[in-house]
Order: C-alpha cells, then structure tokens, then sequence
C-alpha cells in the first residue's frame, strides 16, 4: 500500500502519516523533515536547500525533489508500503512523481487533508499553540498557504479526475481522522 497525504501546514499531515505509518507497517516519507535534514548539511544542496526553504519559505525546485525521491525509492524495497507526506506538491512534481512510482513498480491512493487555514489556529487536542519550525513564521505560513492553493490543489484535482482521491474532514480531532482515513482505504 502506498499513500499520498496532502493538505496546507497545520492541516495534520504528519501525525496521520505516522499513524498510518504505524498501523500499517508503511516507510514513512517525510518530505519537509527530509528537506529541513538537507537544509543542516554544509553542502551546495544543503545550503541551496536552506535559502529556499528556510530562508525564503518557498518550496524546493523539483530537480531536487527528482533526486531525493528517486534515491529514497531506490532504498525501499518494493513490497514495502509508503505513505508521502507532502510529495508532490505541484503538477510539475505530479507528472514525475507518478512517473518514478510506475518506475518503482508502485501505485498510490492520495489522501487531502482539509483543515487550518489560519496561522494562528492551535493544537486540536490540547489547545496549545503548535510547535514552530524554522520555516513556520508569519510571512512563511502565509506564503506556504498561497502556494499550497495556487500549486497543490491542482494537483489534487489532477489526482481527482484520475479517481484515486479520498477527502478526509481534518477539522475534528486526530484520532477521527485517523479513523475516517483507515476505513476509506
């Protein structure tokens, strides 16, 4: 089983990755914390890696996701579920993405998370403010809001016509969604 969950920040990508993660067996594939990893080495695409992403908020240009999707692929075997947690994030990472599955001899199912549109939303389960990464300011939400709806959503509606889209209701709490997710698979 191989899955695609995609939604703006704070929308709970990353805890329902984990949990699927968990309960199936599955690798998980962090893309931010894969990225936010490269950011930290002192090499061109690290450094490359941090003025986009840190820096400036922005999203990697697919050349690099090309790169980092293809070894990763390479490193798990086949038989062994992924779920993607945030790849691909535009029609440009869509078509190869695809392509690199067919590839790797695998199919998906995209799960779209709907849920904070807000910055200043707090955690569902405690009401506690969310943790703030380096790239999770103002000007950094915002800016990864717009992109999200500008070069994400057509990317669930490309997954759309193709009929291989399960929209789960993220505004209620982790544990429902979990559930609504695991009986639609």
């Amino acid at each position: 089983m191989n899955i695609i969950i995609l939604g703006p920040q704070g929308s709970g990508k990353g805890t329902q990755a984990e949990l699927l993660a968990q309960k199936y067996d599955l690798d998980h594939f962090d893309t931010g914390r894969v990225l936010r990893q490269v950011a930290m080495l002192d090499t061109p695409l690290g450094q490359e890696v941090h003025e986009i992403v840190i820096v400036q908020k922005g999203l990697v240009p697919s050349r690099i996701l090309k790169e980092i999707l293809h070894i990763r692929l390479g490193d798990i075997p086949r038989e062994q579920g992924i779920v993607f947690d945030g790849i691909p994030r535009n029609l440009e990472q869509a078509d190869y993405f695809e392509g690199a599955l067919q590839e790797f001899g695998r199919k998906t199912i995209l799960i779209m998370g709907k849920d904070a549109e807000n910055e200043k939303d707090l955690c569902r389960k405690c009401g506690g403010e969310i943790a703030q990464r380096p790239d999770d300011t103002v000007a950094g939400v915002k800016t990864r809001l717009q992109i999200f709806r500008e070069e994400t959503l057509p990317v669930v509606e490309y997954f759309k016509q193709k009929g291989v889209v399960v929209e789960i209701n993220g505004v209620q709490p982790a544990e429902k969604v979990f559930a609504d997710i695991v009986k639609n698979l």
